[in-house]
């Protein structure tokens, strides 16, 4: 269904349809608060925002059914269907008048990053539902992946509050990486993720790995310095990143503190076991993975790179890090980890 296809059919149900004005996108409810109903009948605002990206893996999902029960148990909403996430964050920000109580996001972990300001500036509980490959906040928070499933969570209305990455004034809740995982990033189209899934990221590592170069990376806290050789450098925020990567085995979302995992630069067979510690997030001083805990540090290189927050590319070194601790509140299911 297209955004007018679910204004037309849940329009009945509580759902208002999208309307385009000079200033962008608002509810039809909003419009009539501004300028009047012609019929004279009240219109209820909105009170819910539902983003829907089309272009996540999932993004081709039935929907309807989800959006309905929503509207039913939440009252009035609103959908914003996007294909392009540079423009969801205004035009989730016209969308969002006083009468919004909370927004939803069906899309992936990158969906959920281009909104983060707006959700942050605003103060409303999120809800999620996975349409994205690899899932990796919903997976920190035990959110399901079924879409009615996940609507569900969102209507038992169980929330907890989760802390957020900076860095160089970029938002970011699962992780923000520097090094092999840009790389790849750029060679995972979203065709490739739309057809092959989690796997995609296994494949890519392996054909990704021959390639890449070792580079040098500073990290300053404020009580200490240290200096690595390194092919990748991941600042996690959550327990998971990277399609099911584990940041560390006792990392929370909600513990005010940053994991950062350096793979250190060695020869490829002493990396054969790494992969096995870092889906376990289990790291023994063998030599070959280095982690540290911060909730503030700066990182430097000895030339710019790319840091990808939450899979995007979104800005480059030198890295100023910090947590913003439970700067958003989410909805979770009763058994959330």
């Amino acid at each position: 269904m297209t955004g007018a296809a679910y204004g037309t059919v849940l329009a009945g149900r509580g759902f208002v349809k999208p309307v385009s004005t000079n200033a962008g996108v608002r509810s039809a409810a909003a419009e009539a608060g501004r300028d009047g109903p012609s019929s004279g009948a009240s219109v209820t605002p909105s009170r819910l925002v539902v983003v829907v990206n089309r272009k996540a893996r999932a993004g081709g999902a039935d929907l309807g059914p989800v959006l309905e029960s929503l509207a039913d148990r939440l009252g009035p909403a609103e959908v914003l269907e996007v294909d392009d996430p540079a423009e969801l964050a205004a035009k989730l920000e016209q969308a969002c008048g006083d009468a919004v109580q909370r927004v939803v996001v069906a899309g992936g972990d990158g969906t959920i990053n281009s909104v983060l300001p707006v959700l942050l500036r605003i103060g409303k509980p999120l809800g999620i539902i996975p349409l994205g490959t690899a899932n990796d906040l919903a997976r920190t928070l035990g959110i399901p992946v079924d879409p009615a499933a996940a609507a569900a969570v969102i209507l038992q209305d169980r929330k907890r509050r989760i802390d957020v990455g900076v860095v160089n004034g970029k938002h970011f809740v699962n992780a923000a990486g520097i090094g092999f995982s840009t790389g790849l990033h750029r060679e995972l189209t979203p065709r490739i993720k739309g057809v092959l899934g989690p796997l995609a990221y296994a494949i890519g590592v392996l054909r990704r790995w021959r390639r890449h170069e070792p580079f040098s990376v500073l990290v300053r806290t404020e009580t200490s310095t240290l200096r690595r050789r390194v092919i990748q450098v991941t600042v996690a925020n959550g327990r998971y990143y990277g399609g099911g990567m584990t940041a560390h085995e006792g990392a929370r979302i909600d513990d005010g503190s940053f994991d950062v995992v350096m793979i250190l630069a060695r020869p490829w067979w002493q990396h054969l076991s790494s992969a096995i510690r870092l889906k376990r997030g289990v790291y023994a001083n063998e030599g070959t993975i280095a982690a540290e805990r911060a909730s503030a540090f700066e990182l430097s290189t000895r030339s710019p790179r790319t840091v990808a927050t939450d899979g995007e590319p979104r800005t480059r070194t030198p890295a100023s890090f910090r947590v913003l601790p439970r700067a958003l509140e989410v909805y979770v299911p009763d058994d959330a980890p």
